[in-house]
């Protein structure tokens, strides 16, 4: 079942999405980038409930029992911002279905026309098997290695 993320779990959506991080995708950076994704992840974990009740952002997570397996979240209406899977569950279909959990919650937004990501290293196949494209070739900031991707929000696909 995927819903949005209750204050009483948003410390477990976040632990979820640092263990994924740290063993699939901080491989590809520098410490300076494991810093500063370390550094992201408090500031969303202590702000997050405030951008959550005001919208410019909104996580939902993958429940299995009372178990989260899967978190994704959006900034500013239609940016990914997160989308992490525990291992044990990769390759079984989740990310696609909160990816399009989500792309319905957006297509309710008529000013919504794309989705963009700045997708890791890591997630750039998973990214276009769900219908994005590179918008630009891999950047860094601040040590975060990422690929601008975008897809339209009405697309075969969806």
């Amino acid at each position: 079942m995927i819903r949005e993320v209750p204050d009483k779990d948003i410390e477990r959506a976040i632990n979820l999405v640092n263990t994924v991080f740290s063993e699939f995708v901080a491989t590809d950076y520098s410490e300076q980038g494991r810093a500063t994704f370390a550094s992201y992840l408090k500031v969303k974990h202590q702000e997050v409930g405030a951008d959550l009740t005001s919208g410019r952002k909104r996580m939902w997570a993958y429940y299995h029992g009372d178990d989260i397996i899967g978190v994704i979240a959006t900034q500013d209406v239609s940016h990914i911002s997160l989308m992490f899977v525990d291992k044990r569950y990769h390759r079984q279909g989740i990310a696609k279905q909160m990816f399009l959990f989500v792309l319905e919650v957006l297509k309710e937004d008529e000013n919504v026309t794309k989705i963009t990501v700045n997708s890791s290293l890591y997630a750039v196949g998973a990214y276009e098997h769900l219908g994005f494209t590179k918008t630009a070739e891999q950047q860094e900031k601040d040590g975060i290695l990422f690929v601008p991707m975008m897809r339209p929000l009405y697309s075969r696909r969806s």
